[in-house]
């Protein structure tokens, strides 16, 4: 899931494992992170808090041998634990439309978590597919005519539901090719992200492009509660609750998604 760890917008672990105070009594909670994407293997991810105290006492589990297990489709299969708290079952390929629960045993309780995965977005489509923008050269000067701003890229696909959508646009030349003198400064990267949205389009300016070359837009439909952790990750941690409704005696994330992917060329005049 290349392309979808750009997803993980926040280490689970930070948001989640210092959200007690240190005089507040802790519980050895574990931390889930799974994100199911349809046509990948389904793979989920335990690890413990990390609290601000030192003095707290963990339960006798094993974050590496734990007891997972996932219902789908009344197919019940146990996941194979991979190590550094990662579980997977190569036989399980997420499918859309499909429900999805975990469960195990931690700390004398049992963890639950469900999600359903939704479908691919529907009827893309996109403004450009060959985008022109003025190479700014430091010390050159404005053009002749001066600078002409490009119209956005608009994203558009049908969201009769109002679900959440989220937007990647990640740069795949072997070689980045700079718009403009980034200085001494440190080299954006080749991706950027969009806020998640209920609407059914969105626009990409100009101003977002770094490099010259093929760009992949790839767009997400996702759920409300990775869209909570999107708007959980600028929060204090201090103040953080659960944003995921659907895991019980645990933190986290368990969630579903599905994706779409378009191609934009990004060119000098």
């Amino acid at each position: 899931m290349s392309s979808s760890k750009f997803i993980i917008l926040v280490s689970i672990t930070c948001l989640f494992s210092s959200c007690k105070k240190e005089n507040q009594e802790f519980t050895d909670t574990p931390i889930i992170e799974a994100y199911l994407e349809t046509g990948k293997l389904l793979k989920v991810k335990i690890t413990r808090q990390i609290p601000f105290s030192s003095d707290v006492v963990y339960s006798t589990d094993d974050i590496d041998h734990l007891d997972l297990s996932v219902t789908f489709n009344n197919t019940v299969r146990t996941l194979t634990a991979l190590g550094n708290g990662e579980y997977i079952d190569s036989s399980i390929i997420v499918s859309n439309n499909t429900n999805y629960d975990l469960s195990f045993m931690y700390n004398k309780k049992t963890v639950s978590a469900y999600t359903f995965i939704p479908t691919k977005p529907q009827n893309l489509t996109q403004s450009a597919t060959t985008y022109t923008i003025t190479r700014l050269v430091v010390g050159s000067g404005p053009p002749t005519g001066g600078f002409t701003m490009p119209d956005p890229v608009k994203i558009t696909w049908s969201n009769t539901d109002n679900s959440y959508y989220l937007v990647i646009v990640e740069n795949i030349e072997a070689t980045l090719d700079p718009i403009r003198d980034f200085g001494t400064n440190t080299p954006p990267g080749n991706r950027f992200k969009k806020t998640p949205t209920t609407a059914a389009d969105l626009e990409i300016n100009s101003q977002e492009f770094q490099y010259y070359g093929t760009h992949r837009i790839i767009i997400y439909h996702v759920l409300p509660d990775y869209a909570t952790l999107y708007e959980s990750s600028s929060s204090s941690s201090q103040n953080l609750s659960n944003p995921s409704t659907s895991i019980v005696n645990g933190y986290g994330i368990f969630t579903g998604l599905d994706s779409d992917t378009l191609f934009l060329d990004v060119e000098e005049p």
